[in-house]
């Protein structure tokens, strides 16, 4: 007596294009139909129908007359062939969208010692273009952010540029230009808000909100008292994260220098105004960094190539 084969030695057996000629059978009006369809021989199709239903011990179609029609058992499992080549193609479609980095995960880290930097207008086209990527992207300061680029916790850093960031393992795409810094106030609560001519030591003498020591901001802040004789502003606070200054600068009489760019959003809104003093100082470019041995993946792949055409859009 021939033992039937388990599950797992039929299910080895069965091939997806057996379930397609089976299929395409029960759809066509003749076998000859189904054989010209596949770029095959009649006889073809019937050794193929033939093996399938030698693998399933029993028939799928019988013969009425000239007709072919389902059997009964034909009826319960092709349906289920239905199933199984429809997910068969999910599962194609979805490995080409993997390959071609269209589905995915991509990890973003944002430097926020570099203040309010417009990244939201391109993480949402991106966003946009390629609705299958499951975008993280986390902030926090430039050291942190830097240490996890290189232990490989990102998968790309958008910061200021750094003398770090320059070696062989680490890809560079300049993002945004440097870009003068100025001082922004808010427009009712300082009141150096209505002056017309300002000077280092007018600064100096009002509450600040100061970036932490051993960031980029930070050092420029102290260069420029410094060329002044004068020291940082002892009044005021310390602020670890520049992404909060929003909300300092609208309900505060603190002082905040950012990029020009940065001031000019928080301006827009009548509640700030760009304090009238030339600090004769600019940011860095504002980069984005990635490790070169992950370049060949599908995700990052994408995002530096869109990072790229907007970059070359902007210079146009």
């Amino acid at each position: 007596m021939v033992k039937p084969p388990t599950v797992e030695s039929l299910a080895a057996r069965l091939k997806l294009r057996h379930l397609q000629i089976a299929l395409a059978l029960r759809d066509a009006l003749s076998a000859k139909e189904v054989a010209t369809a596949a770029n095959v021989s009649e006889s073809a199709v019937s050794k193929t129908l033939a093996e399938l239903e030698s693998q399933l011990g029993f028939k799928l179609f019988e013969r009425v007359g000239n007709a072919r029609r389902l059997t009964e058992m034909g009826r319960q499992v092709l349906p289920m062939m239905e199933l199984v080549l429809a997910q068969a193609r999910g599962l194609a479609q979805s490995v080409m969208d993997v390959r071609d980095g269209r589905q995915g995960d991509l990890r973003i880290g944002v430097a926020t010692d570099m203040g309010k930097l417009s990244l939201a207008p391109l993480i949402h086209a991106f966003n946009q273009a390629r609705p299958g990527v499951a975008l993280d992207v986390q902030s926090g300061g430039y050291r942190a952010m830097a240490d996890l680029l290189l232990d490989d916790k990102l998968d790309a850093l958008v910061c200021y540029d750094s003398a770090e960031l320059i070696a062989s393992g680490l890809g560079r795409l300049r993002l945004v230009p440097p870009q003068p810094l100025v001082v922004v106030a808010n427009a009712r609560l300082s009141p150096l808000a209505g002056k017309r001519r300002l000077t280092l030591k007018d600064l100096h003498g009002q509450p600040w909100c100061k970036p932490r020591p051993g960031t980029m901001m930070h050092d420029r802040l102290t260069a420029l008292f410094l060329a002044g004789d004068l020291g940082l502003p002892p009044l005021g606070i310390q602020a670890s994260d520049l992404l909060l200054t929003d909300e300092f600068i609208r309900g505060t009489d603190y002082l905040v220098m950012l990029p020009l760019a940065a001031a000019q959003r928080l301006t827009a809104s009548d509640n700030a105004v760009i304090l009238p003093v030339d600090l004769r100082a600019h940011n860095p470019p504002t980069m984005l960094a990635w490790q070169r041995a992950a370049e060949r993946q599908p995700t990052l792949q994408q995002f530096l190539r869109f990072c790229d055409e907007q970059v070359s859009v902007g210079n146009t």
